[in-house]
């Protein structure tokens, strides 16, 4: 626990000089390759570590040759499994795998949180805070980099190349298919039709509606994904059990939304992306409203994609904020709630299986 406390303080501290002094882009650029660094070596050197490990580490083990890299029920995600085989030419080594899916994974976490919150270690550290639980889902945390770096396409219309990166990313984990809709959400909702999409969504939530539809859309994918859906079911009842979650989260983001939602006007101005990443964050609330009483699996895997645009969206609001001073006093408060409270939700990850 001690690196973790390290690395938020670290960060936390870096975001002080960030948001105060004009920092030359020399003096930026080496600050941040050195946070880079550090994460990756941190991400890559751990040891039976993170969600899954030793599911994760079998999966490594099994995979020897281009022929046992070719997807199977239990692990229908090719890109994946290419990947373990492309680093085994270069090393056997688990760890060397490990180094560098932490050196890609940050390479597209850094490059977007830079371009759209226009800082970097303020919401990295929220980021961090707000991830912790799901270290080690390797397969899913690429797919997320790849869906969140992707969300630029959309700004830029260029969509073949956001359709490119969303195929890529089920590659890696085929809930990363949920990006899809992302593309429908580039556009400004009016506070009363949200409010009216949000108890729609809580009603259909509390009913016995979304494990039915989520069996018969399973089943129509086929064999596989049938298999998969019975699982996740039973996973997702015996996690309920445990949880208890689905209040307080709901509660927690809700405050947040109204945050965001209020302040949309004024930071749609000073960011370019803040409305995409806002509906996109709306976007997830709606499943966490129509699934966390009967499908943590949704919650846990589809959620995820919009969820962690949470930290950046949060880190954004300092943008409103003119004075050294009270930003000073803004992040250290933001570090607090981000340690405190913003892994709550994103834990659900670990509490399913990953593999």
């Amino acid at each position: 626990m001690t690196i973790y406390i390290f690395s938020i303080l670290l960060l936390l501290l870096l975001s002080y000089p960030e948001l105060t002094v004009a920092m030359s882009p020399a003096t930026k650029k080496t600050l941040s390759f050195f946070v880079y660094a550090f994460l990756v070596l941190q991400a890559g050197l751990r040891w039976e570590t993170g969600t899954d490990w030793n599911s994760y580490l079998y999966h490594f083990e099994s995979i020897s040759s281009f022929a046992s890299a070719s997807p199977s029920v239990e692990h229908p995600e090719y890109g994946y499994n290419i990947a373990i085989w492309l680093s085994k030419l270069a090393s056997p080594s688990y760890s060397v795998f490990l180094l560098l899916h932490a050196a890609v994974y940050y390479y597209l976490i850094f490059n977007s949180v830079k371009r759209y919150t226009d800082i970097l270690f303020l919401p990295l550290m929220i980021f961090y805070c707000a991830t912790m639980g799901v270290t080690g889902s390797n397969r899913q945390l690429i797919a997320v980099a790849i869906g969140l770096y992707a969300l630029r396409y959309i700004i830029e219309r260029t969509y073949r190349y956001f359709f490119l990166l969303v195929a890529l990313a089920c590659m890696f984990h085929i809930s990363a298919v949920i990006l899809l809709l992302v593309p429908l959400f580039d556009f400004r909702i009016r506070p009363s039709a949200l409010l009216l999409i949000l108890a729609c969504s809580i009603a259909i939530g509390i009913s016995p509606l979304p494990p039915i539809m989520f069996s018969k859309l399973a089943n129509l994918l086929g064999e596989g994904e049938s298999w998969r859906a019975a699982t996740y079911l039973a996973s997702s009842t015996s996690s309920l059990l445990d949880s208890g979650l689905s209040i307080t989260g709901l509660v927690k983001r809700v405050l947040l939304l109204t945050l965001f939602v209020y302040n949309r006007r004024s930071l749609s101005e000073k960011l370019r992306y803040y409305n995409l990443m806002l509906n996109s964050y709306i976007a997830g609330i709606l499943l966490y409203c129509l699934f966390a009483n009967s499908l943590l699996i949704i919650v846990s895997r589809g959620d995820l994609y919009f969820n962690v645009l949470e930290p950046l969206l949060l880190a954004s609001q300092v943008h409103l904020v003119t004075r050294r001073s009270n930003r000073l006093v803004m992040a250290s408060a933001l570090c607090v709630i981000a340690f405190l409270f913003l892994p709550i939700d994103f834990a659900l990850c670990g509490s399913i299986s990953a593999i």
